[in-house]
């Protein structure tokens, strides 16, 4: 693992310092991100962490850049702001090492799969709203995350942590074919259209609802018995498409009544601005070292106006 193996790990914070630590390699961890990523813990200077690398030569890099992307994107948004433990805290990074990875703090609570063994109603509207939220937060920046599976969930008993960022896609890009049923939605397993936050506003319709009945939900529409559970408040989330389905914004105000909380990341200033170029940089080094070359993509599809509306349940899928 580097210079783990000597006992030192150097890495660049999410501002873009250089630090170098003692570092000492833990175990393998399952169950924190799906392959060709792979996650192990290290001990850093006396605290715990879990550290992110490619396993596959071929299809890792481009997963690992995936979630790096993400990653910072999440931290220079919600770092300070009282969502950032909704999402992997980034501890650092190194891309440009001999063998790229991601620093996290230790995910918190169990894989989200524990909750066959039950959950009470109050706990199960706390997941709803931080499935919601996060997935709300995650527009407000950008991104859609297409891989909301109950394996990317954890619960410590107060607080959602959503991870396998690298499952989040730029909001409006192209769909391509992806995810599993029931979780994915339709035009999302289909890969037509554009990337809408509302595809992962069903995931979360999903996993709430098969929280509350024990079973999966219907692949391509509402479950047949959704009428029995009158608590959920994401019942309008299963329409077969993105466009017949609700705002994530206006599904959060019914269970989060006042202010947009998208809004308290968007008056913030971002504290990466002076250190992007260097990430650029190191992403280039890597893909030319490579011998990728980069095409010319030619004009980026126009993204749907969001707009002032949009800027405002455990159990199966994938076995990370």
């Amino acid at each position: 693992m580097n210079d783990t193996a000597k006992g030192r790990l150097s890495f660049l914070t999410p501002q873009g310092v250089r630090r170098t630590e003692a570092a000492t390699a833990g175990e393998p961890r399952r169950r924190t991100v799906p392959p060709p990523l792979t996650a192990r813990d290290v001990t850093l200077a006396g605290r715990a962490a879990v550290r992110l690398t490619a396993a596959d030569p071929e299809t890792g890099p481009p997963r690992l850049e995936a979630e790096a992307r993400a990653a910072l994107t999440v931290h220079r948004a919600f770092a300070t702001t009282p969502y950032r433990r909704l999402f992997p805290v980034l501890v650092g990074h190194d891309l440009d090492a001999d063998e790229p990875f991601l620093l996290y703090e230790t995910p918190r609570g169990e894989p989200a799969a524990r909750l066959a063994y039950g959950i009470s109603t109050t706990e199960q509207r706390t997941v709803e709203r931080d499935l919601v939220l996060a997935v709300r937060l995650l527009e407000s920046v950008g991104l859609v995350h297409q891989g909301l599976v109950p394996a990317a969930v954890r619960w410590d008993g107060k607080q959602v942590q959503l991870w396998d960022l690298a499952s989040a896609t730029p909001l409006g890009a192209p769909r391509t074919p992806a995810g599993s049923p029931p979780y994915a939605s339709p035009e999302q397993r289909r890969g037509v259209g554009r990337s809408d936050a509302r595809d992962a506003l069903w995931s979360a319709a999903q996993i709430v609802y098969q929280l509350a009945a024990g079973h999966p939900g219907d692949p391509d529409g509402p479950p047949a018995d959704l009428a029995s559970y009158r608590s959920l408040e994401l019942g309008d989330a299963f329409a077969p498409t993105a466009d017949a389905r609700p705002e994530p914004a206006r599904v959060l105000d019914r269970l989060m009544p006042g202010p947009d909380p998208a809004a308290l990341a968007e008056a913030r200033p971002d504290p990466l601005e002076p250190h992007r170029q260097e990430y650029d940089r190191a992403m280039e080094r890597k893909r030319r070292a490579a011998g990728v070359v980069p095409q010319d993509p030619g004009p980026a599809p126009a993204a749907a106006d969001p707009g002032p509306a949009r800027r405002r349940a455990w159990f199966g899928g994938r076995a990370y």
